[in-house]
């Protein structure tokens, strides 16, 4: 949003309309990431080449559409478009073959809520790096438009490269038949992936949506936060910093107390938790050091909810597999990909137009009540929606019989074909 007020220059509307019209486009691009790679199996892997395909396309797309081309507005807004829709075509084709071929790793219900906690910690450990150096990237460079593009360009080559390593060293698990019932090259038919539409993944569906909408919302917000109700912009880095640290010590016990208690119980407790320490937050407007210590609770909790997204979706990929016997793990991987992307429309749309009814308008000044309307529109649009993501959990049902009974199967075929843990 910054980028399209403050570099691009767009006017507020026309800026809310795009923030949240691209993304109705880009859930439709993740629906059809999954469908492509379960009905276009490559002869060298079911998920990898996809992977790896699709983090060049991302590259290519994000440098484009981080970059201000001296052209007029509705030039400017077509460009943005089009190459936002293009480098989210190949993230989606990226992230829907990574995750899919992350559940294929496991063996047990442990080993899904290890796996997808350790490739957060490493996430977090990633992002807790790109913490320091972000501000100074973004205005490193000659002017905040190059760095934008140049912060796009040295972001999309790494991920380029950690999707190449990542090709290479999951090569022996890329054949699904460790995971699946079909052969591991049969493409699957439209008709038989309507079926993966089971009561758990209707149930889960909307509480992804509601839950990362939340998610969206206060960091939608946060730079006006810090700049109009706190008066410190500068904070933004610190608190990415601290955010950033405290989910990677979170993730030690996360994963401890999700093996012990179940992942629903802790994602329950954990959004509860959350929505306490943001009704706090809106009582230090004036204390900068109460704020980071709320927020670094905040993202420990957010652990048990958030990072525990990717396993919840691989149990129901293998449960829909097994039960209904239709081999759609990458289709299946994106209906909860989709449901992330209609989260950021519901929060990306909640925050643009919240603000516009508050009376913010780029350039304007900011009045008292803007900046109290600012605050109340992080603080209580993002506690309401938890909320109602914790109602909707509370209907999510998964047999326990019928999951241990798949991982004993899956055990027996990795070691029939000598496939190291």
């Amino acid at each position: 949003m910054v980028y399209m007020t403050d570099i691009l220059q767009l006017p507020m509307k026309l800026a809310a309309v795009l923030y949240s019209g691209v993304q109705w486009l880009e859930a439709i691009t993740m629906i059809g990431a999954g469908i492509y790679i379960d009905r276009f199996p490559r002869k060298n892997g079911r998920f990898r080449p996809w992977m790896v395909i699709g983090s060049v396309i991302l590259l290519a797309g994000m440098v484009l559409f981080y970059t201000a081309f001296q052209i007029p507005v509705w030039a400017k807004a077509v460009v943005f478009v089009l190459a936002y829709l293009a480098a989210y075509w190949g993230y989606n084709l990226m992230w829907v073959a990574y995750r899919s071929l992350l559940g294929s790793l496991g063996r047990n219900a442990q080993d899904t809520i290890m796996l997808n906690s350790a490739s957060a910690q490493m996430g977090s450990v990633a992002g807790l790096c790109f913490s320091f150096v972000c501000v100074h990237l973004l205005n490193g460079f000659s002017t905040p438009e190059r760095g934008y593009t140049m912060s796009a360009l040295i972001y999309g080559t790494v991920i380029v490269g950690c999707m190449l390593v990542v090709s290479r060293i999951t090569k022996p698990f890329d054949n699904g038949h460790l995971c699946a019932r079909e052969p591991a090259q049969k493409p699957v038919r439209l008709r038989d992936m309507v079926k993966v539409f089971s009561p758990p993944m209707r149930v889960f569906f909307l509480v992804i949506t509601l839950r990362e909408a939340a998610s969206t919302i206060l960091p939608s917000l946060l730079v006006y936060y810090f700049t109009y109700v706190m008066g410190t912009p500068e904070l933004m880095g610190t608190y990415l910093s601290v955010i950033t640290f405290s989910g990677l010590i979170g993730h030690f016990l996360g994963r401890r107390l999700a093996n012990i208690y179940g992942k629903k119980p802790m994602f329950i407790i954990g959004s509860l938790a959350a929505c306490i320490c943001i009704l706090m937050m809106g009582f230090t407007s004036g204390a900068p050091l109460a704020f980071l210590v709320l927020a670094a609770v905040k993202a420990f909790f957010e652990i048990f909810s958030g990072a525990f997204i990717p396993a919840f979706m691989m149990e129901i990929a293998d449960y829909n597999e097994h039960t209904i016997g239709v081999h759609a793990r990458a289709f299946t991987t994106s209906i909860g990909g989709t449901a992330l992307r209609c989260s950021q429309i519901l929060g990306g749309a909640a925050a643009s137009f919240g603000l516009v009814a508050i009376g913010y308008s780029s350039g304007a000044a900011v009045t008292p009540e803007i900046a109290s309307g600012i605050s109340n529109l992080m603080i209580y649009g993002s506690t309401g929606i938890i909320l109602a993501s914790v109602a909707v959990m509370l209907f999510y049902k998964v047999d326990p019989a019928v999951m241990r009974e798949i991982y004993e199967q899956r055990t027996r075929l990795l070691e029939n074909e000598g496939v190291s843990s």
